[in-house]
């Protein structure tokens, strides 16, 4: 699903406008904003699920989050479009304390649905008005009343939005040692503390179990030498997996397991723990893996957002996963240092009939997103 990403003056973003559509890169030098981008989707869900100040709790606090380049008195934006509803943020931070309430607005084309101004009280949805909580967005005020009831475009704006994960810090030693803690959840936490547990839920569900049979059956394919097939162990209230190689009947620990399988494993899950239509991001997906390995994955990320309408952004600075899109420069974004344009497609920055010539992996770092010195 297209989506349209627009933030302004946010730590280091100056300003970003973007369009991504089905599985995308992120690539720039180190320090520029590529998991900055990824972490502004994930403080628009936090603000909708729990309110602003929560958000911005989460996203490490009011220092840093304006960005130190730009004028004092430039304002800050969120806004993301899913379909053809348009939400925007903009919040207003003074010495360390928030400004309530928020400015904030969904809009639909060109006529706006609702709005909220500074300093009212209350905001108004046709002929209904609705007092203004302070640690509440009107969008969640809206939804918990149930205000667009049986609206399927209001909804396919919604889960999307509070589904989103942005998958950047992967716990591997924990899951080795403790495995997970045996829950009921069907989704990856951003972490993926709760892979076993989750996975494990996904195999005995009849209607998530082709989740369960896609991360196997890519598994295989990646590592076809040392997967084939994998059990769950439960002890107590934790749940672990052993693994099985072809041809074999001997488990091995997944003490034992490399980085790379684990960090294949996560990834592949956490394409599936989004809705269809949903959004997720995977900051440094080849981290541990192979070029086969990756080359496998990225091709079955691709197939299977196709086949659920995802829209998947990938942050990188890999050769080899950037050589995947040769073919598709427009769905590459370069985040650049000093261009007045932060944020540009790969195909609007060089001329893809320039691009095609080579490896997008032999020109990173050169002829597009160089380190400045």
């Amino acid at each position: 699903m297209a989506i349209h990403i627009q933030v302004t003056n946010y730590k280091g973003i100056r300003v970003v406008d973007a369009n991504p559509d089905g599985v995308c890169l992120i690539v720039g030098p180190n320090g520029v904003g590529k998991t900055t981008l990824l972490q502004s989707l994930e403080l628009l869900r936090n603000t909708f699920l729990h309110g602003f100040g929560k958000a911005l709790s989460y996203s490490g606090g009011a220092y840093g989050f304006l960005n130190f380049n730009l004028p004092s008195d430039t304002q800050t934006i969120f806004s993301i479009k899913i379909g053809g509803l348009l939400w925007e943020l903009k919040p207003i931070i003074n010495s360390g304390a928030i400004e309530h309430p928020i400015s904030e607005s969904l809009k639909k084309e060109n006529s706006t649905l609702f709005a909220v101004e500074p300093g009212v009280s209350q905001f108004q949805y046709k002929s209904d008005k609705f007092a203004i909580r302070a640690n509440e967005t009107a969008l969640k005020l809206m939804y918990d009343y149930q205000t667009f009831e049986n609206d399927r475009e209001f909804e396919a704006f919604v889960q999307p939005l509070a589904h989103y994960q942005d998958y950047y810090n992967y716990h591997l030693w924990r899951l080795r040692k403790e495995g997970s803690f045996d829950g009921t959840e069907n989704e990856l936490k951003y972490s993926g503390e709760n892979a076993f547990s989750v996975l494990r839920n996904w195999q005995t569900s009849r209607p998530k179990r082709e989740r369960y049979e896609f991360v196997i059956e890519v598994l295989r394919e990646a590592f076809p030498h040392f997967f084939d097939e994998l059990d769950f162990e439960r002890a107590g209230q934790t749940v672990s997996i052993r693994l099985f190689q072809p041809n074999s009947d001997k488990a091995i620990s997944v003490f034992s397991a490399s980085n790379g399988f684990l960090v294949a494993l996560l990834n592949l899950m956490a394409v599936c723990s989004v809705p269809d239509g949903g959004i997720v991001a995977i900051d440094e997906p080849e981290n541990g893996l192979h070029p086969y390995a990756i080359r496998t994955i990225i091709e079955a990320i691709r197939d299977r957002a196709a086949s659920h309408n995802l829209t998947v952004l990938l942050a990188t600075h890999s050769p080899v996963v950037l050589n995947q899109f040769k073919e598709e420069p427009e769905k590459v974004y370069v985040m650049e240092q000093n261009e007045a344009e932060q944020l540009i497609r790969l195909d609007k920055h060089r001329d893809p009939d320039w691009l095609i010539h080579f490896s997008l992996g032999d020109l990173y770092g050169n002829a597009f997103a160089r380190q400045e010195i």
